[in-house]
């Protein structure tokens, strides 16, 4: 894979795996897309929960947290956006596993309505009064597993484009690592500069050093003593 520049609109283009909707969109583009779609429907939600009525009031602590736990995944998708972190989508993962789950869960619901219309769940889940008839029960629950599916659908798709993304965002880092890493490593293009003193060569030391104690007077003193002591003393030669 071609090592690419970074940036906030450069896209890795060469690798077939980081795109969807039949290849035709990047996975930053579409995360781009879901950014703004899950962000006008918090603003929405937060807007209803403040100025609207009682819909701040009749929300329990559930319905909090989920919004809370969806804004802060809202907020680090934009920053893993601009900054390419990968581990700033796990909070936006981890929210749509928990999405997807519980539609999926809800389709299993509907589905067992529309073979059993007349049964308890039907009446308790769709509120099917005993005067409905088989069709209208069938056509109800028919349309509600419609639209779960098509929202079930959708969040699988988001899901799916945070974790490529993820993969996505990893992948470029580690490019952008190796790029670091053979700039690092790249020889020199000038030889570097020999330090001056390295240059100059040093002399060669003396092989002999005198001593500042001795001197030429002090040799010739120590000779007339030793001719002195080996003189033969004068008088009478023995027969």
């Amino acid at each position: 894979m071609a090592i690419t520049r970074s940036g906030l609109f450069t896209l890795e283009t060469s690798n077939p795996r980081f795109f969807t909707c039949c290849a035709r969109l990047h996975v930053k583009v579409a995360l781009a897309i879901i950014i703004f779609f899950l962000g006008f429907i918090e603003l929405t939600e937060w807007y209803f929960y403040i100025f609207v009525g009682h819909a701040g009031e009749d929300a329990d602590a559930g319905q909090a947290i989920l919004s809370i736990w969806q804004l802060v995944s809202i907020i680090c998708m934009i920053i893993s956006f601009i900054t390419e972190k990968e581990n700033l989508l796990i909070p936006f993962i981890l929210f749509m596993i928990f999405v997807v789950t519980s539609f999926m869960f809800w389709v299993m619901q509907i589905l067992v309505i529309v073979v059993f219309p007349y049964s308890e769940r039907a009446s308790h889940l769709l509120g099917f009064r005993d005067d409905i008839d088989f069709v209208t029960r069938e056509k109800i629950a028919l349309t509600v597993l419609a639209v779960f599916t098509t929202v079930t659908t959708l969040t699988g798709w988001f899901l799916h484009v945070g974790l490529v993304s993820y993969v996505y965002f990893q992948s470029r880092n580690r490019e952008l690592k190796v790029k670091a890493s053979a700039r690092d490593a790249r020889p020199p293009m000038v030889a570097p500069m020999v330090a001056a003193g390295q240059t100059q060569q040093q002399k060669p030391a003396a092989d002999n050093f005198p001593n500042p104690n001795f001197s030429i007077s002090d040799d010739e003193d120590m000779e007339d003593d030793e001719d002195r002591v080996f003189e033969q003393k004068s008088g009478p030669s023995m027969v």
